[in-house]
């Protein structure tokens, strides 16, 4: 199950890793809330849970690589 340690990763990720990629759009437009709610909305549609940050954070570099593929 997603928990807010994980929205936490995502967000110091994205902030360590601002210049690179799209992480700039996570670390600007999201929220640790949002995350954890993208989190939830993503275990609940696929019945995998994340069981480790890094689960988390390879969630939204998929999400910063589509967005960058759509440019």
């Amino acid at each position: 199950m997603a928990s807010m340690s994980m929205a936490q990763a995502v967000m110091e990720h994205a902030q360590q890793f601002y210049n690179i990629s799209t992480w700039y759009v996570v670390a600007e437009c999201w929220d640790e809330l949002s995350v954890l709610d993208e989190l939830d909305r993503v275990e609940d549609e696929t019945q995998v849970p994340f069981v480790l940050d890094v689960g988390a954070i390879a969630h939204f570099a998929k999400l910063v690589e589509i967005k960058r593929l759509m440019r």
